[in-house]
Order: C-alpha cells, then sequence, then structure tokens
C-alpha cells in the first residue's frame, strides 16, 4: 500500500471545533463514551492480530460527522481525564489506502510512526475517541482527513482532500489515572495552598510570605503505589511557578500531556529530583526550591526566572514507564 507525505503529529492538535458535540448512545461496562457508534464505524471490520490489526471495509465509505466504537478490552476502561496508550492505523475512507501506522514501517521505508498517548477528553476527535477504551480494546473511529490533519491537509499521490473520510483504528495498550488519585493530605505552615480543578490541574495560593530558604517538600496527596527511585523513568504531571512573582513559567497541563522524565540530576534540577525520589506512585508533592537547587546556572536559566528567586512546583507522580528502548 501507498504512504503519505501528511504529518501525523497533527493528530495531536486536531482543534476542538471539529470533535462531535452528540451525547452517548450509551454506556460500555458503565463507561459512557464521548463518541458514539454509528453507520459508518458499523462498516470497518477489525481483526485482531500479532502486531497491526486486519482492518477491512467497502470504498468509498463517507462518515456522517466524528463516530466512534469500542471493540473489546479489559479491565478499567478511561474516564475523561485518563491518559491513554495507544498505536494506531489510519486508512483514506474513499480508497483504502494506508496513510500511516504506528505498527510497521511504510512501503516507502518510513520507520514506524510514534504511539499516542492522549488525555481523554482532550481537544481533538481522537482524545474524545478513546473514552470508554481500556488494554487490549480496538476503537474504530471515522472522521475526515481535515479533522486529523488540519483544514489544509491533501495528498495527491493518495488522491486525499480535507473533506473524505479517515478510517482510524485506534489499538489502546494502557490506561492511567490523569492525575493523582492518593489520600489527601493536611496543608503546610508556609506553604501555598492547593486547590485542584475536575482534570487534575493545580490552582496555587500563596501565603503571602517570603519562600523557604531551604528546600521544602509538601506532600498534598498521598497515592499507594511503590516509591521512586532514583534513575526511575517517571510519567509526571507538573506546574512550575515562580515564588516572588507567582507567574507559572512551564507547565505539562498547557502542554496537554504528561511529561516523562528520568529521575536523576543528569535531566532534571537537584530540587524536583529531591522532591520525587521516596514518593509513591499516585502521590502529588508541592516543593520550594531555592536557586541553588534550581537553575543555578545563568546561562541555563529560563529568562522569566530573576536572579536568586525561589521555584514551586506541584507535582503529580502518575507512574512507573520502562525504561526508553537503547
Amino acid at each position: 500500500m501507498r504512504t503519505r507525505p501528511l504529518s501525523i503529529a497533527a493528530l495531536l492538535v486536531a482543534a476542538a471545533g471539529l470533535t462531535a458535540c452528540q451525547a452517548p448512545a450509551g454506556s460500555i461496562d458503565g463507561c459512557m463514551p464521548l463518541l458514539q457508534p454509528g453507520g459508518a464505524t458499523s462498516q470497518v471490520s477489525v481483526e485482531a492480530a500479532e502486531g497491526s490489526p486486519t482492518v477491512e471495509f467497502e470504498t468509498p465509505l463517507v462518515a456522517d460527522g466524528d463516530q466512534a466504537q469500542v471493540l473489546g478490552g479489559s479491565g478499567e476502561r478511561a474516564a475523561e481525564g485518563d491518559i491513554v496508550d495507544a498505536d494506531y492505523v489510519v486508512y483514506s475512507g474513499k480508497t483504502g489506502d494506508l496513510i500511516s501506522s504506528s505498527y510497521e514501517a511504510s512501503a516507502a521505508g518510513q520507520p514506524p510512526a510514534t504511539p499516542l498517548r492522549l488525555t481523554v477528553g482532550g481537544e481533538s476527535v481522537l482524545a474524545d475517541a478513546l473514552a470508554c477504551g481500556a488494554p487490549g480494546a480496538n476503537i474504530v473511529v471515522t472522521t475526515t482527513i481535515s479533522s486529523l490533519f488540519g483544514p489544509n491537509a491533501a495528498s495527491p499521490e493518495l488522491d486525499i482532500t480535507p473533506v473524505d473520510t479517515a478510517v482510524v483504528v485506534l489499538g489502546v495498550s494502557d490506561v492511567r489515572p490523569g492525575r493523582a488519585e492518593g489520600s489527601a493530605r493536611p496543608g503546610q505552615e508556609g506553604m501555598p495552598a492547593i486547590a485542584l480543578a475536575p482534570d487534575g490541574r493545580p490552582g496555587v495560593t500563596f501565603p503571602g510570605s517570603a519562600a523557604p530558604e531551604e528546600l521544602t517538600v509538601m506532600e498534598s496527596i498521598r497515592g499507594t503505589g511503590e516509591d521512586v527511585a532514583e534513575g526511575d523513568r517517571v510519567l509526571v504531571h507538573y506546574t512550575g511557578i515562580v515564588w516572588e512573582t507567582e507567574e507559572v513559567f512551564d507547565s505539562s497541563w498547557d502542554k496537554g500531556a504528561p511529561a516523562v522524565f528520568t529521575i536523576d540530576d543528569a535531566n532534571l534540577i537537584p530540587g524536583f529530583v529531591d522532591a520525587v525520589v521516596g514518593q509513591p506512585i499516585g502521590s502529588q508533592v508541592v516543593v520550594s526550591i531555592p536557586q541553588e537547587l534550581g537553575y543555578d546556572d545563568p546561562a541555563t536559566r529560563p529568562a522569566s526566572i530573576g536572579e536568586g528567586e525561589h521555584l514551586l512546583f506541584v507535582i503529580d507522580i502518575l507512574d512507573r514507564l520502562e525504561p526508553a528502548a537503547e
């Protein structure tokens, strides 16, 4: 099959206005989907296989709006705000040609694309489609090329225009909480108060006093998982704020997905490492970091952080991941 010159990165940034708004038809094991199946998804057959699934449908397939159908899967089903890892294949509904795959190299010799890691209910049709997915599930999605790749997406080679139907099959490999889910802990004098939005994003109220002179770690939510060790590869959500200005200078929440960090001084500032090591998975920690344990080198210090200023991080420790492949 032919492959395409379109960028799969656009799957992560499809506009919110292109997501479906119809009410879910019913629950799946008590989970309410954000998109419902329809006539288009019912025409797509999926057979699980070692590696890429076998996907068949009659062409041309035309979708009327965004549709999603969850097939199989076992275990905890993904709710809004959860983090889902999934492989995928994308086909043209017009021709049946393969557009992109994270399972295998393309016919043109391009390596497999990167699997997806999305927050359920984000600002894309695929993020909505992942609702109620579970490990082992295949999710059939029918949408438009423009919803995936942008309003100007086209490929003369594949006979693709923005209004054509795209057929996507998402193979769910893992579902994780998208926020710390342990037991709330009491506040600490001299440290900010934390209030959480429904999706877990933290709101921070500073105490009106100077930052602690020493590294200070407050456990605001205590998880129940294994403790993080130095050198672990960890999935986290975080917000970084300059204490003196109360301005956010970095946040994974603003990027739409959690970050993956190897917890050591070669990859992170020392104060961040000290705050996370020894904490159970599922915890949220709040840490005040003096500059000597933060961005001490002016050459690497973000422009928004002034000389001598302290940092505050709110960190949700979501999961431990396997070491990266060499």
